[in-house]
């Protein structure tokens, strides 16, 4: 229950703005922002999409120590996007997304989920690697500031 004393920061609305061409040529658009939180500094960057439709916005985050500079946690994290970007996991073929390389990376969103700033529904994250039926997979989480 909130008595009043919580605080709700936006990178959107109060981010810096980050530009960044992937390797494909696609130029994306990140705001940034860097607040305490309980575990130490938090830096948060959202990617501005226009109007969100079978997009999803792509969100990272890098936790840091309470004593780390702000400038140093924001280059480690613009570090991380460059890297991720760059790297897909879903290609077109046959009139739909398949897996490309027999890995996927994402995140899980409770209605849908997110690969490659693609917005899927429950039953096309399923189809995505409809290819590899029976064969074994691992499923692993990980925390989003790591």
């Amino acid at each position: 229950m909130d008595n009043g004393n919580t605080i709700v920061y936006s990178p959107l609305e109060e981010g810096r703005d980050f530009f960044i061409t992937d390797r494909w040529g696609e130029k994306l658009h990140f705001k940034i922002l860097s607040f305490m939180v309980g575990t130490g500094l938090l830096s948060v960057a959202m990617e501005v999409i226009g109007e969100p439709d079978e997009r999803e916005p792509r969100e990272f985050e890098l936790l840091s120590d309470f004593d780390a500079d702000i400038e140093a946690a924001e280059l480690r994290l613009k570090e991380k996007i460059k890297k991720r970007i760059n790297i897909r996991y879903l290609t077109r073929e046959y009139g739909g997304l398949s897996v490309r390389t027999g890995k996927l990376k994402g995140r899980f969103l409770g209605e849908y989920f997110e690969v490659d700033g693609l917005r899927l529904s429950h039953e096309e994250f399923i189809q995505t690697f409809s290819a590899y039926e029976g064969f074994q997979f691992t499923m692993k989480f990980e925390d989003m500031t790591d």
